[in-house]
């Protein structure tokens, strides 16, 4: 019994982790960024509160990565099925491994977009709004794809 509970706290925490870096994602790419687009993203308002958020968005994502790879180590771990990382030895070890490239390649745009574009957001050219704008929709797609893979994943466990 204390071995499920412990399971189920580790499992919580890292869908909430998930929830906290995809839902991030997806409520700047379905919902504030349309909104700042709307009113304007030339304005001095805008531009303050672009590089406020994203400087509170940066915090949430990498506290969210470093706590998911604890959950995740802890829950491979207790699988005890004594694969490795990127197994592709059983179907649920292939969705994992599919799940866990891209988040990497989640993790490697949301790096690109926070740490090198995003410093610059006050200054941003029409292009780089463009690309910064395509990197978000590009994370927001594999975001709602690694979902449903976790979602296939408890399926097959």
């Amino acid at each position: 019994m204390q071995k499920m509970v412990i399971f189920g706290l580790v499992r919580s925490l890292h869908d909430l982790f998930t929830a906290l870096w995809v839902g991030g994602i997806l409520t700047t790419a379905i919902s504030l960024m349309p909104s700042l687009k709307q009113i304007g993203l030339k304005n001095d308002f805008t531009k303050s509160l672009m590089k406020k958020y994203q400087g509170r968005l940066r915090i949430v994502t990498v506290i969210s990565v470093v706590l998911l790879w604890i959950t995740g180590l802890l829950l491979a771990k207790q699988s005890g099925t004594g694969f490795g990382f990127l197994s592709f030895a059983t179907p649920y070890h292939t969705v994992i491994s599919i799940k866990h490239i891209l988040t990497i390649v989640m993790i490697l745009i949301a790096v690109i977009r926070g740490f090198v574009l995003g410093r610059k957001v006050e200054n941003f050219t029409m292009a780089q709004q463009k690309v910064y704008a395509l990197l978000l929709l590009v994370n927001a797609v594999i975001g709602i794809v690694v979902l449903f893979l976790s979602g296939f994943s408890a399926a097959l466990a």
